[in-house]
């Protein structure tokens, strides 16, 4: 197994080495989708629970339907027994990597597993698994997916999505 292109909702995540973000490593809305709380100086983001709990449903069907792959296959659930979670500890159990066997979506907490453009992932809601085939030079494809996702879906979460390099 190799790396691969893989895409995630963020649950906590803080710029690299105490910079500050820079808002051109983000589609347009992204940190809106965060609420920004300081720790030890740092800047730390967490998304809005009620942001996600309210839409990852409907967020995995219009993505999934979207990008025309058969979400049973690529995740062994089907659209009609996606896991409920009602608030955020629920969501955090339901897709807790080690209960779903790995399967996507999950709940990833290595933050040296996924690097994405302008921020380093502390725990993320991984959601989609491309090719692992992949090597990057640059991460500028990956940004233009995400503002490409971000137009294309009606979802809330759309401008949520961080793609990165996986494994």
């Amino acid at each position: 197994m190799g790396t691969g292109i893989a895409a995630a909702i963020p649950i906590v995540f803080e710029p690299y080495n105490g910079r500050d973000l820079d808002k051109g490593d983000f589609p347009k809305g992204f940190l809106d989708n965060f609420n920004v709380k300081k720790s030890k100086g740092e800047k730390i983001y967490s998304i809005k629970p009620d942001l996600l709990i309210n839409n990852y449903k409907p967020f995995l069907i219009e993505f999934y339907n979207l990008i025309e792959e058969d979400f049973s296959e690529s995740t062994q659930l089907t659209f009609d027994n996606i896991p409920d979670a009602n608030n955020l500890d629920e969501f955090l159990k339901v897709f807790n990597s080690e209960i779903r066997n790995g399967m996507f979506p999950c709940i990833e907490t290595h933050y040296g597993f996924f690097s994405v453009s302008g921020c380093r992932c502390e725990s993320y809601w991984m959601f989609y698994m491309g090719s692992y085939k992949a090597i990057l030079e640059e991460y500028t494809t990956l940004l233009h997916f995400e503002k490409i996702l971000a137009k294309a879906m009606n979802n809330p979460l759309s401008s949520a999505v961080k793609f990165g390099i996986f494994g």
